[in-house]
C-alpha cells in the first residue's frame, strides 16, 4: 500500500515539475521577446539619428555652399575644402551605421548585432580623433577670410554663438547615442549569458 502511495506522489511530483517547466519556459519566451523589442526600439532610436544626420547634411551641403560662395565670398578652396568634409561625414555616418537594422534583434545574431554596435560606437569615437583638429583649423580660416569683412564683428558673434549651441547639441546626442549603444551591448552580454 505505502509503495503505491509513493507512485503516485512521485506521479504527481512529475506532473508538478511538468507544469512548472513549462511555465518557466513560456516566461524565458516572454522575457526574450521583451528584452529583443526593448533593444529593438533603442536600435531604431540609433539608425533614426543616423538618418536625420544624413538628411541634415545633405541639405548643408548646397546650402553652405551658397553661404560661403556668395553670401559671404568667401574663397572656392574653403567652400571646397567645406564641403568635401561634409561629403566624407555624410559616406563616415553611412558606413558606420550600415548593418545596425533594428529588425535583425528580432529574428537575427544577436552576437552579430553586438560587434556592429562595438564597431559603430569605435568609429564614433575615431570620428572625433578627426573632426575636432579639422573643425579647429576650419574655424581658423573661416575667422581669417573674414577679418576684413565689413561686418565681421556681426559674423564671429553670430558664429560664436551657433557654434556654442551646435556644440552642446552635438555633445548631447553623442553622449545619448553612445549610452543607447552601450546598453544595448550591455543587454545582448546579460541576455547571452
Amino acid at each position: 500500500m505505502e509503495h503505491i502511495n509513493d507512485n503516485i506522489e512521485l506521479e504527481q511530483m512529475k506532473e508538478q515539475l511538468s507544469v512548472l517547466k513549462s511555465k518557466l519556459d513560456k516566461e524565458m519566451i516572454i522575457n526574450d521577446g521583451m528584452m529583443r523589442k526593448i533593444m529593438r526600439q533603442k536600435v531604431k532610436s540609433i539608425r533614426r539619428y543616423a538618418w536625420t544626420m544624413g538628411i541634415v547634411i545633405l541639405l548643408a551641403i548646397p546650402y553652405c555652399t551658397w553661404c560661403t560662395r556668395y553670401l559671404l565670398q568667401m574663397s572656392v578652396w574653403f567652400t571646397l575644402v567645406t564641403d568635401i568634409f561634409m561629403t566624407i561625414a555624410l559616406v563616415y555616418t553611412y558606413f558606420m551605421h550600415k548593418g545596425i537594422i533594428a529588425n535583425e534583434l528580432m529574428e537575427g545574431d544577436l552576437i552579430e548585432m553586438r560587434s556592429k554596435m562595438l564597431r559603430m560606437k569605435r568609429m564614433q569615437a575615431n570620428w572625433l580623433k578627426f573632426g575636432f583638429p579639422f573643425l579647429i583649423l576650419w574655424l581658423t580660416w573661416f575667422v581669417i577670410e573674414n577679418m576684413k569683412a565689413a561686418d565681421a564683428r556681426y559674423l564671429f558673434i553670430g558664429g560664436a554663438v551657433g557654434g556654442v549651441i551646435g556644440g552642446i547639441i552635438g555633445v548631447m546626442n553623442y553622449r545619448r547615442i553612445r549610452r543607447m549603444a552601450t546598453e544595448v551591448i550591455k543587454q545582448i552580454e546579460e541576455f547571452n549569458e
